[in-house]
């Protein structure tokens, strides 16, 4: 016969033993809440620098809106000229190499007319000179985050 040891708890020792459970799970959700709120409260003063700022310095932030809508008007404003036959033409082509693709189960390729686009500037132009001002704004707030991130993983 196989002797078991039984702890014997009296119905006080019990409620002790739950007050005490409770107490701990207290504790526990309060230290949760309090690091949580102190997460969101970094990452919500994170998150709004850019808006004080434009409140505070309203001519820098139009300069840069402006700056940013110049830069991207002349992104977009550089279309590349094409007679809508050439373009059905090749447009043609691609949806007949892909279904010979599909055939044959190769890989999605990319098509050869992007091998012609220079996605970098060659040389100083207006967005090169915006990104390099913007550096140190765009550093700070992406440091700010990483920082407030790390803290939370610390707590």
């Amino acid at each position: 016969m196989r002797h078991e040891f039984v702890e014997v708890f009296s119905s006080e020792d019990a409620r002790e033993e739950a007050e005490r459970h409770r107490r701990d799970l207290a504790d526990t959700l309060d230290a949760l809440g309090e690091r949580v709120a102190g997460a969101v409260g970094s990452l919500e003063r994170q998150v709004m620098f850019p808006v004080r700022w434009a409140a505070e310095h309203p001519l820098p932030t139009l300069g840069l809106s402006l700056a940013a809508g110049l830069l991207l008007g002349a992104r977009s404003g550089k279309p590349q000229a094409r007679r809508s036959s050439a373009l059905a033409r090749e447009l043609e082509g691609a949806y007949l190499q892909g279904r010979r693709d599909e055939v044959e189960q190769r890989p999605p390729r990319e098509p050869d007319y992007w091998a012609g686009i220079k996605w970098a500037p060659t040389g100083p132009d207006i967005g090169t000179l915006l990104l390099e001002a913007a550096k140190p704004l765009l550093a700070r707030l992406t440091s700010g985050l990483v920082d407030s991130f790390q803290n939370t993983g610390r707590s």
